[in-house]
């Protein structure tokens, strides 16, 4: 009997954890490298993005960023704790990376970077490592 009540304890507690707890990414990187783009996660709450354009000119913006509780989304946004101003989601478990646009009926979701473009990475400077990717080729 005891066993069962530690059991049934230790589960709820599990629960609890997993669904309050945010993903912390700091330190962590994404890196897209056939397609020269990138993610710095520069803190818990902050976020580099690092895009090459067509022309092969490379922009970094920095963003705010959330983790969905729910689901295993990256939320990325202009300004903190504003989800009208989504800019990019990356699924978690595939990198499949989506961008926001603003239409005539709202906000939409375009695919912008397909599943097997991006991986994590150990690389700490993203942007450093494009403009190496980017004389390379």
């Amino acid at each position: 009997m005891k066993r069962l009540i530690l059991l049934i304890f230790f589960s709820f507690i599990f629960l609890i954890i997993n669904v309050f707890a945010d993903e912390n990414l700091d330190g962590k990187n994404i890196l897209c490298s056939d397609l020269l783009w990138g993610f710095e996660f520069i803190s818990s709450q902050k976020v580099k993005v690092i895009n090459t354009d067509i022309n092969n000119v490379t922009n970094l913006r920095e963003y705010y960023y959330e983790t969905d509780s729910e689901l295993p989304f990256i939320n990325i946004y202009l300004i903190q704790n504003q989800i009208r101003d989504l800019i990019y989601s990356v699924h978690l478990k595939t990198l499949r990376v989506d961008i926001w646009t603003m239409t005539s009926g709202g906000n939409t979701t375009r695919e912008m970077i397909p599943i097997g473009f991006c991986e994590m990475t150990n690389i700490s400077d993203i942007l450093t490592h494009i403009e190496k990717l980017k004389t390379n080729n």
